[in-house]
């Protein structure tokens, strides 16, 4: 999400080139555009020479490897803000870096083993041959830093807290669906505490997804539960490897080790530090003087950059995350259907991998990343002006209109706006791109739709599921202030066969379902289809542990320093 500044970005021409090839002015990056894209292993430099990613994922492998850390705090260059650390109200990706490490769910996702289903806070659990109850066993000897431990109980006061209505939290979505009419139907009937260490969950009809998303229901120390007018931004209530020491807005984030930590692997750094640097010159200098350790995301063109450092190593890791630009279906011009397809014929796709990310990320080939189950492939929207241009005389639209599109204000998002609007201009359609502080844009495109201006948006999401995509960012009843519909696209028959996916006994015709939803969107187009990137990130030799999830979550639970 995306920068306070409303000023737009000049309408000056970015990109020269034909749809098939497009190179950005200014900074040094070729586009390749043309044939289909795999995308995940080559880099095309401003020189024309081509960087690949080894077996391992790495890009640069540092040459020099007897560096030592002066301290044992580890400081992370991030290109976001966080504004929200509350572990039931979070929903910024950079906000997940803190929560993952102070807070705990009953189950994690096995990001290395296609998202199978980790035992944690609960050590097993089982369910009904109906498969609408879930039973879970809860981990003996955990400890809050607020003093309070776990059991049945507190578990049970957690969905309380979260499901009540006056604390308006983001995931009180979990446990309720929201009709298009405003009514709620409950999706999680009941929750009991079955014994002291036992907690049952009692489904209204099944719910295939419900373990994937238990894994993102963070549980919170008996203190918080009990006074929801504590500042989780300023102090954390949780049984994580980490505590939160202090959050300065628009500045810093630090933790530090939870001394009572359960797991018997302790974090072994001092504290963590998250730095906001939305300036990507910014973070890959200060990684090469050492003033932090590792930078996410690293811009694909510093390449040459960080290898001339000697002493840092550079990855690519395959993700879900979906980069797309909303259309908002209610504006004059980007209601009609042609006019959406149109744009999505006009925006050459491959050129976006090169200009953007030097070849490290793969077209959409779906209105969720490939990487996800119950992923269907669609026939891609190949460059084609002409067909864009024909589309546009057929909707009445031969010679443009004007729009607005939103989007972060930090290098790379404006650099993904600018492209876009290069990229309409072809077919006659002005965009002005506006820039925007995170917590601005946020706050914007949350307002009901009556109310919400917001035209076209430049954005992503990640989820670990098919649902979670579709459910949160297309169905009817997920427009603002509910969800992230921000296109406000509303489909009988996709939100139809989304809740037949839900409600499907098997993984086979769960997927068949979500195949047909995919189908329909993908005809539709309330999205520019744009793709999903790879994982560029940069650290310091010396630096060990840190992983990335393929969400883009930087856990830092296992990492270390060698000082």
């Amino acid at each position: 999400m995306h920068k306070n500044e409303n000023r737009g970005v000049s309408r000056r021409t970015f990109l020269k080139g034909s749809a098939a090839g497009a190179a950005l002015l200014g900074l040094g990056l070729v586009g390749c555009g043309g044939g289909s894209n795999q995308g995940a292993t080559t880099q095309q430099a401003s020189t024309g020479s081509a960087a690949t990613a080894d077996a391992d994922g790495f890009i640069v492998k540092a040459s020099k490897t007897d560096g030592k850390s002066s301290d044992n705090d580890l400081v992370v260059a991030i290109e976001g803000h966080m504004s929200v650390l509350h572990p039931m109200n979070w929903s910024d990706g950079n906000d997940g870096n803190v929560v993952n490490a102070v807070y705990e769910p009953l189950v994690k996702l096995d990001d290395a083993n296609q998202n199978a289903i980790l035992p944690w806070l609960a050590t097993k659990w089982e369910v009904s041959d109906d498969a609408l109850t879930y039973t879970f066993h809860l981990r003996e000897g955990v400890k809050f830093t607020d003093g309070s431990t776990l059991n049945a109980k507190l578990v049970c006061d957690n969905c309380d807290y979260t499901t009540n209505v006056a604390n308006k939290f983001r995931r009180r979505r979990m446990f309720v669906i929201t009709n298009e009419d405003g009514s709620e139907t409950p999706r999680i009937a009941s929750w009991k505490a079955v014994d002291d260490m036992t907690v049952a969950f009692t489904l209204a009809a099944p719910w295939s997804p419900f373990l994937t998303r238990m894994s993102q229901f963070y549980i919170l120390g008996a203190k918080a539960v009990a006074d929801p007018t504590l500042d989780l931004n300023q102090q954390s209530y949780g049984s994580g490897p980490f505590m939160l020491k202090e959050w300065v807005s628009s500045d810093h984030t630090t933790v530090v080790p939870n001394p009572d930590f359960w797991g018997d692997k302790k974090p072994s750094v001092d504290s963590v530090t998250f730095r906001e640097m939305p300036e990507a010159g910014a973070r890959i200098a200060a990684l090469q003087t050492g003033e932090v350790d590792f930078a996410y995301p690293t811009p694909s063109d510093q390449i040459e950059t960080i290898r001339s450092a000697g002493d840092v190593n550079m990855k690519a890791q395959k993700s879900v995350v979906m980069r797309y630009v909303t259309l908002n279906v209610n504006i004059d011009g980007l209601k009609e259907e042609k006019v959406r397809q149109a744009i999505n014929y006009a925006v050459d796709k491959n050129a976006w991998t090169q200009v953007m990310y030097s070849g490290f990320a793969d077209v959409a080939k779906s209105c969720i990343p490939e990487p996800v189950s119950g992923f269907k492939e669609q026939t891609p929207y190949d460059v084609d002006l002409d067909k864009a241009k024909s589309l546009m005389k057929e909707a009445g639209y031969e010679n443009g209109f004007d729009v607005t599109l939103w989007c972060d204000s930090s290098t790379q998002e404006q650099k993904g706006g600018t492209f876009i609007m290069q990229q309409l201009q072809q077919v006659g359609i002005n965009v002005d791109v506006q820039p925007m502080e995170a917590a601005t844009v946020a706050d914007k495109v949350a307002l009901p739709e009556g109310e919400n201006e917001v035209q076209m948006w430049y954005v992503n999401w990640s989820q670990n599921d098919a649902d979670g995509y579709m459910r949160s960012l297309l169905d009817s009843a997920s427009v603002p202030p509910v969800a992230y519909n921000t296109a406000f696209w509303k489909n009988a028959e996709f939100d139809q066969e989304l809740d037949a996916g839900n409600a499907a006994a098997s993984a086979d015709e769960q997927n068949q379902h979500y195949g047909k939803a995919q189908d329909i969107a993908w005809q539709a187009c309330p999205w520019i289809f744009l793709g999903s990137d790879n994982l560029l990130f940069s650290y310091k030799d010396y630096v060990s542990g840190i992983k990335m999830t393929s969400d883009s979550t930087i856990d830092i639970s296992e990492a270390a320093l060698e000082h």
